[in-house]
């Protein structure tokens, strides 16, 4: 048992070192007490093997994303396998787009260069056929043409005439006409000729339509040759327009076998269809449209690998989507309307998600999975992908996949994916492990203060002085409950610099003090507390009825930490105990009542264990005891109480009263031995609040457990009333230290002959129970005999 003075409680000016200001201390440039974390994170970067994607595990605000980001990105500048993606017009397959890679900066200068190359192929293309040598070569053709088709059309009319008939050229085609001396009869002047000469003219028609249709042949195989003639004329003038533009455009980017070919494939297509080209009333734009590229991924700014960090990781923000557009109530996509995703601008290096972000939104996180493991990425929306819509869509070609997929997520999400997602440990095989706090060693605190430096240039802040360092490190001590660690929770750290700049510069201070700090604590208690100061409302009336003091029989206070989202606080609560003859052992009300939980049920059944062990050597234990924590209506968790209980316990059967200024917090085994429990600082002050609104005497205090002491990082106030001896904190090892402290009386050892010493706490429980145990089995025999 040790009563702690101001000096046991109070930190170490030994550990902190002997700085004037922030000015003097040089910036971090690096994440201090990350070491491990460091080692975890090298390696998984380094090793370019499938599965070793990484998970950065760690609680939030401990500066994950910060170091992700910082250590990827100086690995990132080793690494120069990253490209530019573009998707060009597939003219093989009109439902696929071609994907083509380049070297970084090559996907701007090509579409520079093709958007160039469109408009000069078709200025080319029209002063090609507007030129003079294109219309005299096209007149040559058609006075050919014409002659040919004059020549065919004078001998069938030559035949035909002999035949007595002449022939006319109609918009239908040819007609034949009945004729005598080169005059065409009309039909009532051939109904007058002789039977005979009708007959004749039946006849010889046969035979004129025999020529009519050889005649038509010949003129059909004319029109398609000269078709032909006329088409290879217009192929022959676009290649010799175009011809020499795609030569360079192929010499240019020659480094690229692929786009090359579609070089190659462009000018043939143009050559091939300038006939249906020309006819189009835009086929300017047309032109522009074949020839241009959807730049998708362009890292021409870049000079190292990508590092890219989603945070929004949908499914088309992360995979890429196709759009569409509506024309005349119809939907219409193309190449052009490919949207690459983060995975696309991140291949080459390195992807960054926040876990529990990526596993909000559906078929994310199935989708990355298939993704690593085929080793491909392949831009479909979420309908085609998972088969729900039957339309036939766009299918862009898919490319390699060259990346690695950094997952940042707390411990539980962590060992959740682990425990139920086969997958997941075979696809994220490194583990980088972040502590949420370091050893509070004079070197670290040092490092501690490089952070703050770093933080007080980054924000542009005013300088904190000696006595804000040290108060930042008190309140990092706090923050990890625990006097020999400080908390990496940056970020928390971070705002508490920020807003302490904000005070200093209201009092138009130069530096930041401790004054600052501390207004800045109490800022963001006082924006956070509201139910604090309602519970405490409510003690202050007595309306929940926790005594400071006096001495009460099977009554004691025990100690409760409440946490809500933000903000955790302690408070006082009542716990009494009653006992009665019977057999019926220890009731637990709040187990009885279902308002306890497994860990409280647990507690219950250890103090029975060290109850019994310790007072039922000789005899039974035939009493009934009763247990509650008054006053409370939620399930009460935790065995923190187990320690008050039992004393409440021993109280109610010795009868001895227990003090009631004093609280009491600590678990139990059944051995006695008091254990560490969590909340220590909230419990302590929260008691001490109660008792300093009703007036502090000296003999006000708190029990925790030995274990404990390390972790009680105090406000300045207690500190001072307990220097000042008007608030006391005992740390105790066991029960029968306890013991001795609320009830001022001796615990009592047991001497060689196994007994307890008469006058002790122990000797008259033990007596007490001996006694109800031989009046119960004294009214037992008296039965059996009558």
């Amino acid at each position: 048992m040790k009563k702690l003075s101001y000096n046991d409680l109070k930190i170490d000016n030994k550990l902190f070192p002997k700085i004037a200001t922030s000015k003097n201390v040089s910036p971090c440039d690096t994440f201090i007490g990350r070491d491990n974390a460091f080692d975890s994170m090298n390696f998984g970067l380094s090793i370019d093997k499938p599965g070793y994607n990484i998970f950065i595990v760690g609680p939030s605000g401990t500066g994950r994303k910060s170091f992700a980001l910082s250590v990827t990105k100086k690995f990132a500048k080793s690494k120069k396998n990253y490209y530019d993606l573009v998707y060009t017009i597939d003219l093989d397959d009109p439902y696929s787009a071609k994907a083509i890679l380049l070297p970084p900066g090559q996907g701007r200068k090509l579409k520079e260069k093709l958007e160039n190359s469109a408009e000069e192929i078709f200025t080319n293309i029209q002063k090609t056929f507007e030129s003079e040598e294109y219309e005299e070569k096209r007149k040559e053709l058609e006075e050919e043409y014409n002659e040919k088709r004059e020549s065919i059309i004078k001998e069938l009319s030559k035949k035909a005439l002999r035949l007595g008939f002449l022939i006319k050229l109609a918009p239908t085609g040819i007609i034949y006409i009945p004729q005598i001396d080169g005059k065409a009869l009309t039909p009532e002047e051939f109904e007058k000729l002789s039977e005979e000469v009708k007959q004749t003219f039946e006849e010889n028609s046969k035979k004129v339509e025999h020529l009519i249709s050889g005649a038509l042949h010949q003129l059909r195989k004319l029109d398609l040759e000269y078709k032909e003639k006329f088409n290879d004329l217009d192929k022959y003038a676009t290649l010799f327009s175009i011809e020499s533009l795609f030569e360079e455009l192929k010499d240019e980017f020659r480094y690229s076998e692929k786009l090359v070919n579609h070089f190659e494939k462009l000018k043939n297509h143009i050559v091939k269809h300038i006939g249906q080209i020309k006819k189009s009333d835009d086929w300017k734009n047309y032109i522009k449209h074949i020839l241009t590229i959807n730049l998708i991924v362009d890292n021409s700014q870049e000079n190292s690998a990508p590092v890219v960090y989603e945070n929004n990781p949908t499914y088309p923000n992360l995979f890429g989507k196709v759009e569409y557009i509506s024309k005349s109530g119809v939907l219409y996509t193309d190449f052009s309307m490919i949207r690459g995703g983060s995975i696309h601008r991140a291949n080459g290096g390195y992807l960054i998600l926040n876990a529990e972000d990526l596993l909000k939104f559906p078929y994310v996180w199935d989708k990355l999975k298939k993704t690593l493991m085929s080793k491909k990425i392949q831009i479909e929306n979420l309908d085609s992908a998972y088969g729900v819509s039957p339309t036939i869509t766009l299918k862009p070609e898919p490319i390699d996949l060259n990346l690695k997929v950094i997952l940042i997520g707390t411990p539980d999400l962590y060992y959740i994916l682990y425990e139920y997602d086969e997958d997941f440990k075979k696809l994220f095989k490194v583990k980088v492990e972040f502590d949420w706090e370091m050893d509070a060693t004079r070197d670290n605190i040092k490092q501690y203060y490089s952070f703050l430096s770093n933080v007080v240039e980054a924000n542009e802040l005013n300088p904190l002085d000696s006595s804000a360092l040290k108060k930042i490190i008190w309140y990092s001590m706090r923050l990890s409950e625990n006097k020999e660690k400080i908390s990496m929770k940056m970020g928390s750290i971070a705002d508490l610099v920020i807003e302490s700049d904000y005070y200093s510069k209201l009092r138009n201070s130069e530096t930041i003090s401790k004054q600052d700090v501390e207004k800045a604590i109490v800022s963001r208690e006082n924006r956070t507390k509201l139910i604090m100061d309602k519970y405490d409302e409510a003690l202050k009336k007595y309306e929940i009825m926790i005594e400071t003091h006096g001495k009460v029989v099977g009554q004691i206070n025990g100690l409760t930490v409440s946490q809500f989202g933000d903000f955790s606080f302690g408070m006082p609560v009542k716990i009494t105990a009653k006992t009665y003859v019977g057999n019926t052992g220890i009731i637990d009300i709040q187990r009885e009542s279902d308002l306890s939980g497994n860990i409280h049920g647990k507690a219950v059944l250890t103090l029975m264990g060290y109850l019994g062990s310790k007072y039922a050597r000789e005899f039974p234990i035939s009493i009934g005891v009763s247990i509650s924590f008054e006053q409370v209506y939620g399930v009460v968790e935790g065995d923190s109480a187990s320690l008050a209980e039992t004393i409440a316990i021993i109280s109610a059967i010795s009868n001895i009263p227990i003090r009631q200024s004093i609280a009491v917090t600590g678990s139990i085994n059944q051995h006695g031995i008091v254990q560490p429990i969590g909340g220590a600082i909230e419990k302590v002050e929260g008691f001490y609040r109660l008792c300093k609104h009703r007036g502090l005497d000296g003999t006000h205090g708190v029990i925790i457990p030995e274990s404990n002491i390390k972790n009680l990082v105090l406000k300045d106030e207690i500190l001072n009333d307990i220097k000042k001896g008007l608030f006391n904190i005992w740390a105790v090892k066991t029960v029968d230290e306890a013991i001795e402290i609320l009830m001022e009386k001796p615990a009592g050892k047991l001497n060689s002959k196994g007994k307890y010493p008469r006058g002790t706490v122990n000797y008259i429980v033990e007596e007490r129970l001996k006694s109800i145990y031989e009046k119960l089995e004294g009214k037992t025999k008296s039965r059996r005999s009558k």
